[in-house]
């Protein structure tokens, strides 16, 4: 009997922290890894998708800071809704300018706040993200043909 008990109980522990960390109702898409060519400009996408019946509220702020490491260079280090590739959308986008000037190994940190609403309530999100960039070094410049 107790060898049942001590299963339930630790099968019921492992489903309600498997459950906590779960985020119902949204995620947030980001690259594991960005290759870019030091001192060529690359694009790191960013979108929020929400579950059906639910939105991100149009009335309340949505804040994406970002974070670079080392060499790495955004364009903006503060994004809104406003600067959404389609800031109308249920589900903003954003296309985010990335630029490094040396090669190596480097970080973009992400902290994301919005309120997702259902029908009846809005609960805050605050979110955060880490996406690697592996920068290359650039090509050498071709010779100059000799005459």
């Amino acid at each position: 009997m107790k060898r049942i008990g001590l299963g339930l109980g630790l099968g019921l522990g492992l489903a309600l922290a498997a459950s906590a960390h779960a985020e119902p109702g949204w995620d947030l898409k980001v690259p594991e890894r960005v290759e870019l060519v030091a001192g060529e400009a690359g694009t790191l996408s960013i979108a929020i998708a929400v579950d059906r019946g639910l939105a991100i509220s149009k009335d309340a702020g949505l804040v994406l800071d970002l974070a670079p490491e080392g060499a790495v260079d955004v364009g903006r280090k503060r994004l809104g809704r406003a600067d959404a590739v389609d800031p109308d959308a249920d589900s903003p986008r954003f296309a985010v300018a990335l630029r490094a000037d040396a090669a190596g190994d480097f970080r973009v940190r992400m902290h994301l706040r919005f309120w997702l609403c259902g029908q009846k309530s809005c609960r805050p999100i605050d979110a955060r993200r880490t996406v690697a960039v592996a920068v290359a070094a650039a090509a050498p410049p071709a010779p100059a043909p000799t005459p």
